[in-house]
């Protein structure tokens, strides 16, 4: 292994650091026996080589970034790992808790996939830290799952620092030009792809199934310990349960299915619902992130228009004018858009179409028109009021409602004649018979006594 480290003259605590650096393996070692192995073959995310090739944490960005993949038969519970920094008179590291729990884990490799524990920590520089090559010692704590019984085992790494300050009394290094700018990490990015609800919409009141897929569009990087999680804006759509999931990774360009239902409260507008698909991640060195992508959902009321039934009088008569109404009902949760009613009947003409307009939930309206009864067709007459509207979506409805009638010949009067006195007289005409027959009694009477006056006068003459 190549050290780039100058030793001058200076004190012999940096000798000895820069003796520790010239450890012949690979990188580690592990110190005393026990379950664990490191992976020397394999190179994992992060790494530049494997450590049979000689792996080096890396430092950037005043950050130490170390990985230990370990492999065992016997282990397969969790371990708890521990670091020890050093003398903190000597180190390079900002000290601290480093201590983390980790569990096994599946990484694909050559075809096949490979069991082990992901160790990794990054650690934190001081800002006047000095060159040269430093210790760290990982204590891993477990259950051997074999024996079940607990172990401790150190693994011990070097890290070599080149960005800090020379060593007291080594010599400057020549200039060399300017040192190119680290090229930034790449961020891994999740995102949702698609996404679908069953039967395209939600109707309120009901529930559906929603199906969301979120691929990982890094082609070089997986992401792991992934939480997806579900939110309407309206707050009238939930989910069924938490509304989250949890996936332990996404390999570099995977994707990954989430299905779970959704309902619709019944006082729900009917009209487009954004929804957030909120989805928190960690990169391959544990650094995490969150981002969101929005979904819309398609949501809709049941539309209820209800009418009383309409109906033209039974009988009407040529050249009358029929007046006709309708009430319209919105029962529904919803606006009820551009009611129309339109006529066709044979024999009565004007009625055309009436437009109602626009029914607000809960509310209703009237149709009116006046229908002009054809003078030329008495007959039986039937036709039909076509009823037509829109919903929210510009959806349209239609229903036909039959309608009869039966048109009457009009029947002329004729006028009274000059000489017909009874007809145009207030008086009944039995006043006038019953009058003139009393006249008839009264002339009669009369005549009667003048007749017997006028024979006693001749009698009596001829006495005499």
């Amino acid at each position: 292994m190549k050290i780039n480290l100058n030793i001058g003259a200076g004190p012999l605590i940096l000798i000895l650091v820069a003796i520790t650096c010239l450890v012949p393996a690979a990188g580690a070692v592990a110190a005393g026996e026990g379950p664990l192995t490191i992976d020397s073959r394999h190179v994992y995310e992060g790494m530049a080589k494997s450590y049979a090739e000689g792996y080096l944490p890396g430092v950037s960005g005043g950050t130490a970034t170390v990985i230990l993949p370990l492999l065992s038969d016997s282990v397969t519970g969790p371990l708890t790992v521990s670091v020890n920094l050093g003398d903190p008179s000597l180190s390079p590291f900002v000290y601290r808790n480093y201590e983390k729990m980790f569990t096994k884990e599946s990484c694909p490799f050559d075809g096949g996939s490979n069991e082990y524990y992901p160790v990794q920590f990054s650690l934190e520089l001081t800002k006047n830290r000095i060159n040269g090559c430093y210790p760290v010692t990982f204590t891993v704590r477990g259950t051997d799952t074999g024996g079940g019984e607990t172990f401790a085992q150190d693994f011990t790494l070097y890290v070599n620092i080149s960005d800090g300050a020379a060593p007291p009394g080594s010599e400057p290094a020549p200039p060399s030009g300017p040192e190119p700018a680290p090229e930034p990490a790449s961020q891994p990015k999740l995102m949702v792809v698609s996404y679908a609800l069953q039967g395209g919409q939600l109707a309120a009141g009901e529930k559906a199934s929603l199906t969301v897929t979120v691929r990982n569009t890094s082609s070089r990087q997986q992401v792991k310990n992934i939480k997806l999680s579900f939110a309407d804006e309206s707050g009238e759509i939930w989910p069924e349960g938490t509304g989250a999931t949890y996936c332990a990774q996404i390999g570099a360009g995977g994707a990954y299915t989430w299905k779970f239902a959704v309902n619709a409260l019944t006082t729900a507008q009917s009209r487009p619902h954004p929804a957030l698909i909120t989805m928190e991640y960690e990169d391959g060195m544990g650094q995490p992130y969150s981002t969101s992508d929005r979904i819309i959902l398609q949501l809709r009321q049941p539309v209820r228009l209800e009418y009383e039934e309409p109906s033209l009088p039974p009988r009407v008569t040529q050249g009358d004018t029929v007046p006709f109404s309708m009430t319209l009902m919105n029962l529904g949760k919803s606006t009820i858009y551009n009611v129309l009613l339109k006529f066709e009947i044979p024999g009565l003409a004007g009625g055309g179409g009436v437009l109602v307009g626009t029914i607000p939930p809960g509310e209703s309206q009237s149709g009116a028109t006046n229908f002009r009864v054809d003078s030329d067709l008495p007959s039986d007459v039937s036709g039909t009021l076509t009823l037509s509207y829109e919903d929210d979506y510009g959806e349209s409805y239609e229903k036909e409602i039959a309608l009869a009638t039966t048109i009457e010949k009009k029947i002329e009067t004729p006028p009274p004649s000059g000489g017909d006195k009874d007809a145009d007289s207030p008086v009944p005409p039995w006043i006038f018979w019953a009058s003139g027959a009393v006249l008839l009694l009264a002339a009669a009477f009369l005549g009667f006594r003048w007749y017997r006056a006028r024979t006693a006068a001749e009698e009596d003459e001829r006495r005499l």
